[in-house]
This record gives C-alpha cells, structure tokens and sequence, in this order.
C-alpha cells in the first residue's frame, strides 16, 4: 500500500528528483520568429529560448527571467495557454504559482503579472500544473495534495482552492485529458499512474478508477506525464532513463506492458523529468528536461518511436544556461 509522505520542502523535492545528482549546434538565439518558444525553469530563472522547432546544441536563451522582483525560487514544472500567451509556474520554493502574460516579451527582473499565494491557497510546494480550458480552472499538484482553483485566467493573491484532491502519496505529476474530463496521476515512489474519471468533480479522497503499476509496466519513479488526441500516455521514468508510452490508457489498469519503450545509450536520457508534446508536427514530438544531463532533448516522430533512439535535437552546453540538476520545468508554445 502506498503511504504518506512528508510534505516538507527538501524532502519532496529529493522524491521528485529535482535536487538529486533532468553537440554543438547552430540554430537559436534571435527575436521572435514564430519557430516555437521553449521555456526552461532553472533553480532562480526561467530561460526563454526561441526558434524551439528548431533550436538545437550549444545554443543562448533569448531571455531570461530572473531577479528579486522575479520572486523565482526553486521554480519547478511550467505550464503553457498557447492562445493566451500566458506562462504558469510552480514556483515551489516560495509557496506559490507565478503568472506571467504575454511572456514571450518577458524578460530581466519583471514582477509576474499574479501571484497565487498566500495561507488561504494551502500552497506549500507547488511542484506540477494542469489547465482545465473549459472550466477555466487550474490544477497544482503540491505534495500529497491536488488544488483546483477557479478563474485560472484571472486567479491573484490569497484565493482559496475550490478542490482539494487528497491523493495520500507525494505527487511527482499530472496530466489532464480536458475533452473526457480525466486527470492522471504519477506516484513516483510507489512507480503508478493512477486514472481519476468526472476530474472537475473530485475532492476530498479520490475516487480511482484504474491504477497502472507493476514491473511490466517499465514504471520507475515516474515524473512527468504527457497526452496525445488518440489515447496514448507517455510517461518520463527518471530511475528507469526512459519514456513509457501506452496506447488506450483511458482502458488500462494494472501491470499492462507499454506499446512502445525509449531507453538506451543513444537516447542520451539521464533523468527525464517535465516532457512536453507537439502533436502539430509529423509524428509528434516529444520535448524531454533532462536535470541529470543538463539537456532539453527533442525526439521526433514520436508515434513511431521506440527503443535506443537518438533525440533528434540537444539543447545543452555553457552559453545555454542550463546546468546538471537546474534543469526543473519546460514549456513549449509551438504557436509563436
């Protein structure tokens, strides 16, 4: 049985592997082209880097968000509304969510445009996000806990959340199919992914409606989680240096075998942590925050991918900005 876990600061943290020890190129750097934006949380920063859909080696952010006014402090998973220019941060070190407007201009020592903080929000350390785009409605997962807080377009200061999903186990990351109303859950220590069915309506205990878990399923402290439009779950394994992909997961439970496996030493996986998918490509592909190897790898043909293949792109070198165990969090906007 899985059991709580304390939700301190280090503690979570260490769990969720973002405090343990997740080439040389050309294209990068340049204003902004409509080649994709890619953000990158760091241990105090968010590096903004442009050209995403193509950006690849030793290659400089075009910004970076940094600074007291910032408030950035251990920034984690990132999430973004493509439509609304608008940047979500798990800013877990300072017990709150950061949100950054029109963020692709964003740069230097700039105050997020709001903050959701404060005791009424029972934030502690905020570590993944979700957005609900028909409720309008944001999803945290901070330690054991799930909070659901309405107006995610407008949310600021000390709101309280409308749901409080109590999942008993230290949450390393979500996924959320907003069309069917259902939310995935990794438990990284106890190496699952639980299925919660009606997710807008979920409160208090959880009502599961499947677990995937079991050696077959290649689970090994999973930590980021990523949907694509026909059923299929993808799944970052840190321990394991892999990504586990599963068709019909809205089906599955149990010790279920993955269709498809990505792992070996040509992948250049270390400790996969936040991925990120871009369906609007050929194939798909899947966008991999390293922390362990001081990367962001890009992988295409997604749908097809399977076993010891290279990424077809690596962000990763000094002018990049990103560091062993500093690379937290990514978000991509294929849309500018």
């Amino acid at each position: 049985m899985r059991k709580w876990l304390c939700p301190a600061l280090l503690a979570f943290l260490t769990m969720c592997g973002c405090s343990a020890g997740r080439n040389s190129g050309s294209v990068g750097g340049g204003g902004n082209s409509g080649l994709g934006q890619l953000y990158v949380a760091s241990n105090s920063s968010i590096l903004h880097f442009s050209n995403a859909l193509a950006a690849t080696g030793n290659v400089a952010p075009v910004a970076t968000i940094s600074g007291a006014a910032t408030t950035l402090s251990s920034p984690q998973h990132l999430l973004i509304d493509p439509t609304a220019n608008r940047l979500f941060i798990a800013n877990a070190g300072a017990s709150s969510v950061v949100i950054y407007e029109s963020v692709a201009a964003v740069t230097g020592n700039t105050p997020p445009t709001r903050t959701i903080s404060g005791s009424a929000t029972q934030l502690l350390v905020p570590h993944d996000l979700a957005l609900d785009t028909v409720n309008n409605s944001l999803y945290v997962a901070d330690g054991t806990q799930i909070l659901v807080f309405q107006s995610a377009s407008t949310a600021n200061g000390n709101v309280p959340p409308i749901h409080n999903i109590s999942m008993g186990f230290a949450v390393g990351a979500i996924a959320l199919d907003v069309t069917n109303n259902r939310l995935y859950v990794a438990d990284t220590s106890g190496n699952a992914i639980d299925r919660l069915e009606g997710a807008s309506l979920q409160d208090g205990t959880p009502v599961i409606a499947a677990t995937i878990s079991g050696a077959a399923t290649g689970l090994a402290r999973p930590q980021g989680l990523a949907l694509d439009s026909t059923d299929r779950l993808l799944v970052s394994n840190a321990a394991a240096k892999s990504i586990t992909i599963y068709q019909s997961a809205s089906t599955l439970n149990g010790n279920v075998t993955p269709a498809a496996t990505i792992s070996g030493p040509a992948t250049l996986l270390s400790g996969p942590d936040q991925i990120s998918l871009n369906s609007s490509v050929n194939n798909g592909e899947l966008t991999v925050a390293d922390p362990l190897g001081a990367a962001v790898l890009v992988f295409n043909n997604i749908t097809l991918a399977n076993g010891n293949v290279a990424p077809a792109r690596t962000i990763s070198g000094a002018s990049t900005g990103l560091v062993a165990n500093g690379v937290n969090g990514i978000a991509l906007d294929p849309t500018r």
